[in-house]
């Protein structure tokens, strides 16, 4: 046998098993995928699963919304018309916060079924309550003549804290009770 023919039979075996392992890792990420967009879980870890405390919040949270529907404040306040308008502006939001405040507490004390939401529940009212804080002192200032934005609390991750309220909202199918529905 020549050289040449000695040289080609390891060159075929090591095309072979490269070519067999491309081939696995190509199906491993075939399978990856077809598990990501067929099979894999798709709700987000604050899924409370319990139908009659989502249900109780959202009839809450969006008496709430109508509540505060009309009371929505049109006129920017510049430093031209803060005399004259700031302080409707601040009854207005006291008026808004003493609705807030008001379904806090009742869906703070809706009875919860599952163990879930004994954890979760807690933990996003105490998410709430820092906004409600935050709102709280913004209306303060603006009652001392600052005219300022309203800006809430960063949490320890990094993530406003409205957007974990709202996050959790969404989760529970609760969207009346977002703060971008509250606030606008």
């Amino acid at each position: 046998m020549s050289a040449a023919v000695q040289d080609a039979a390891p060159r075929r075996t090591r095309r072979r098993w490269l070519t067999a392992l491309l081939g696995v890792i190509v199906l491993a990420i075939a399978a990856m995928w077809v598990y990501a967009f067929g099979f894999a879980p798709r709700d987000g870890v604050n899924p409370v699963r319990d139908k009659a405390w989502s249900d109780a919040a959202e009839t809450r949270c969006a008496l709430a919304s109508d509540q505060l529907t009309p009371l929505v404040f049109r006129t920017k306040i510049t430093e031209e018309n803060k005399a004259k308008d700031l302080p409707a502006f601040v009854a207005v939001l006291d008026r808004s916060y003493a609705i807030i405040h008001s379904m806090l507490d009742d869906v703070e004390h809706l009875p919860r079924a599952s163990e879930k939401a004994q954890v979760l529940i807690p933990q996003w009212m105490t998410d709430y309550r820092i906004w409600e804080k935050d709102l709280k002192e913004w209306i303060e200032q603006l009652r001392a003549g600052t005219i300022a934005k309203f800006g809430v609390a960063v949490t320890d991750t990094g993530i406003p804290v409205n957007e974990r309220i709202n996050t959790f909202a969404t989760e529970n199918r609760i969207l009346s009770c977002s703060t971008d529905l509250l606030t606008t």
